[in-house]
């Protein structure tokens, strides 16, 4: 990070986060396997956007930055009930793969994400 003024800083890190973002949910509008796979790195960008930005903003609080962060939110939130469809739809897929195989599999238990990106405006 450059030594800029922290509140140009945050407002680059909403815009780079926000962009991110809104690349992932163009990936994620069709979620085949492979635009699952390539939105990751949009994500992984875009948490850390938003993790440098918690940072400089609370060590040192800038100018009002609520409606950048308005318009964050609203990314996060498309792009989380995508993921969510995107889950319960490959999860449907597969057990009805499973079922017309007539194979016997054991439920198994839902995995814990590792990540996850929220953000308190």
């Amino acid at each position: 990070m450059s030594k800029s003024h922290p509140a140009g800083i945050s407002c680059q890190l909403v815009l780079g986060a926000t962009e991110a973002l809104s690349r992932a949910r163009d990936l994620l509008v069709r979620p085949t396997p492979q635009n699952l796979d390539i939105a990751c790195s949009p994500l992984t960008t875009a948490i850390t956007q938003v993790t440098d930005m918690q940072t400089v903003v609370s060590t040192s609080p800038t100018c009002d930055l609520s409606a950048a962060l308005v318009g964050l939110r609203k990314e996060i939130d498309l792009i989380s009930r995508l993921l969510e469809n995107a889950a319960s739809y490959h999860v449907n897929l597969l057990q009805c793969m499973v079922e017309a195989s007539g194979a016997h599999v054991q439920p198994s238990q839902c995995i814990e994400p590792t990540r996850r990106l929220s953000l308190d405006a």
